[in-house]
């Protein structure tokens, strides 16, 4: 019986998934460990805790989830069934067997350990992209799960089973509708970076907007002083919300990079709960860029359970799925038109 699996493309960047779909594999990283070398699942899991999680100071539920993960992966087969998150959709594939490893992969994206597979196709011969908002309620949560690169997905077997043989496969104004906003989020995601949206100066712009995206999630959202904090500690917004039965507290730092975001916002996070324990201890920690994550800041964050990391593709999932609440202003800023667009079908 075949398994059905997620595997996420890391940071999900344009990169990774340049690896993932151009080259027809699925692919994780722990590159320091060749997986295709060693035929154990047990001894994979072994050697790469040995490699990455001896001297670890994270916490052993973290490493627990990892070295489960390695696991998984190393135990898919030939003609299991993958699901791979792709911006707000996913694309389906089927495992043919062949477990690779690749030096250049692995020296640039830490995405060394790979598996050949097969992605479905649609009728126009392009990978079959399905939008998230035609899964089931309790999939899309599954798929949300942050920090998670491969899960076991067989609690939503017969679901799958569907999208895996009960498609047609013919291209649908919802595909269709699917391109145009990857078009859409990969434009957004560069005017960000570059700083041609009309937003603030001097990343005061990014703070209030991330400030109004937290408003609109139920959050009360107070953007910071620069002096508020002392030594090299600092978080850009405090936000707070009220839940039925406890309090949600963020610490926020906003980072407007271009390229890679190092470690060094996450630093500042923790130093505050540090520097002030007693007022920050029930806060959680939150670094937003509009950059990738550098290796260091992935390491970073999976070893603490209180620090929680978006990148620019996460900021820009959010963006969409809010523009309905962010006032007119806001969008203008963003350069995003109000006018609706109909979708030229072709046959």
């Amino acid at each position: 019986m075949s398994m059905y699996y997620m595997v996420r493309a890391m940071s999900q960047s344009l990169a990774e998934f340049d690896v993932f779909f151009k080259k027809s594999v699925i692919a994780v990283g722990w590159s320091k460990v060749n997986f295709s070398s060693i035929s154990d699942p047990e001894q994979v899991v072994k050697k790469a805790a040995e490699v990455y999680y001896s001297n670890t100071q994270a916490a052993q539920q973290v490493v627990g989830k990892k070295r489960n993960e390695i696991r998984r992966f190393k135990r898919i087969q030939s003609g299991d069934r993958i699901l791979v998150p792709y911006w707000s959709a996913v694309r389906l594939a089927k495992d043919t067997g062949t477990e690779l490893y690749d030096e250049a992969d692995a020296s640039k994206h830490d995405l060394g350990n790979q598996r050949r597979v097969d992605y479905l196709k649609d009728a126009s011969g392009d990978i079959l992209t399905i939008a998230r908002d035609q899964l089931s309620e309790g999939l899309q949560r599954r798929l949300r799960v942050r920090g998670s690169t491969i899960s076991d997905l067989s609690d939503f077997t017969k679901e799958l089973d569907d999208l895996f043989t009960g498609q047609s496969y013919q291209v649908t104004i919802d595909s269709a509708s699917e391109n145009l906003k990857k078009t859409f989020k990969d434009k957004l995601l560069q005017l960000l970076r570059d700083g041609s949206s009309t937003l603030q100066a001097g990343g005061r712009g990014l703070e209030l907007l991330i400030r109004e995206l937290l408003e609109a999630d139920g959050y009360r959202a107070v953007v910071q002083s620069k002096n508020r904090f002392s030594d090299f500690a600092d978080a850009d917004i405090e936000a707070i919300r009220d839940d039925h039965t406890w309090p949600i507290k963020l610490l926020v730092q906003v980072k407007h990079h271009r390229g890679l975001t190092d470690d060094w916002g996450a630093k500042q996070l923790t130093r505050v709960l540090e520097t002030e324990p007693d007022l920050f201890a029930e806060y959680k920690l939150v670094l937003i860029t509009t950059g990738d994550p550098s290796p260091e800041l992935k390491n970073f964050c999976n070893d603490r359970d209180d620090v929680s990391l978006m990148s620019g593709t996460d900021l820009v999932d959010w963006i969409t799925d809010s523009l309905h609440m962010l006032c007119s202003e806001t969008r203008r800023k963003l350069r995003i038109s109000e006018v609706p667009y109909i979708i030229d079908m072709k046959s």
